[in-house]
């Protein structure tokens, strides 16, 4: 079991923190650091956490290299979940920690294409049995690092990845953990759940809580209004993600999370299918453009 990391708090008095820490830290393209690591572009700043895109000249791999300010409890733990979780398909691989600039840095493996990406690149949704197999594959993630004590609590298209293997198979896999704590806090194993949940009714194109949907009110009001009757923001074809959420919430409410409950309701939605089956795509490996079926 995990020992304590992260704590619940107030995560954007935190975030200012950190942010005003790394805001002066650049690293040009081209740079070399740890004698290893080959700077291509920068990532992205999210919350005082730096990110960028580099090789790895060791084995020609790409990487992500993400600096944090010394202060910045988020290093520990991605590095104590990196470790715990290692091996874990889906998990990054930790392939280093070193200090530049008086920052703290950690580089992990990093392929693929977001999945946000993918589905701001659609014009129709994605099918119901790739939707079923891609929230599989993120169940089983989340149940691998549940089972090891973390929670993510940041469960995003932003923060999924998907790549194609060497034997063609597109694999699923997450690429962000600073928000991942022990279990135990206010955020459980079903707030993780429930993010899947949300995650594949984008798939079908159902987005309750997208600012252009019911832009008249709050986030916080949209969540509201959505569990009081998921089913008003769903298709005659999408009630099953409904019966699912409202699974979780049940749970929620008798304190008794059930994985294999929620996995047979996943099996319940489509009847015969597989969702072990592979997740079926178009890759144009020259653009790197990715599309599911």
């Amino acid at each position: 079991m995990a020992t304590a990391q992260t704590k619940d708090m107030p995560l954007a008095t935190t975030f200012d923190r950190h942010c005003k820490e790394t805001m002066n830290l650049i690293i040009m393209n081209g740079t070399l650091v740890d004698n290893r690591f080959k700077v291509t572009h920068f990532a992205g700043d999210w919350h005082g956490e730096k990110c960028y895109y580099a090789e790895d000249l060791k084995d020609g791999q790409p990487v992500m290299l993400k600096a944090f300010s010394p202060t910045d409890s988020r290093i520990q733990a991605h590095i104590q979940l990196l470790t715990e979780c290692a091996g874990t398909k889906g998990i990054p691989h930790l392939v280093a920690r070193f200090q530049l600039l008086d920052h703290e840095f950690i580089a992990h493996d990093h392929k693929g294409v977001r999945f946000a990406r993918i589905l701001n690149d659609r014009f129709f949704r994605i099918s119901k049995e790739n939707t079923i197999r891609v929230g599989t594959r993120l169940l089983r993630i989340l149940h691998a690092m549940h089972m090891k004590g973390f929670v993510h609590r940041d469960v995003r298209p932003l923060i999924v990845m998907c790549s194609v293997d060497h034997n063609k198979e597109l694999q699923v896999g997450m690429s962000y953990f600073a928000h991942a704590a022990t279990n135990g806090g206010a955020y459980g194993r079903v707030d993780d759940y429930i993010s899947v949940v949300i995650i594949m009714m984008a798939c079908q194109m159902v987005r309750p809580f997208d600012y252009n949907t019911n832009n008249h009110l709050t986030h916080v009001q949209k969540k509201e209004v959505f569990h009081e009757n998921p089913y008003d923001a769903l298709t005659p074809d999408t009630m099953w993600l409904g019966d699912i959420y409202l699974m979780l919430e049940e749970m929620r409410v008798s304190n008794s999370f059930r994985h294999l409950e929620i996995m047979c309701a996943m099996s319940r939605a489509h009847p015969g299918f597989d969702p072990n089956t592979p997740i079926t795509y178009h890759y144009d490996q020259q653009n790197g453009h990715l599309l599911i079926d």
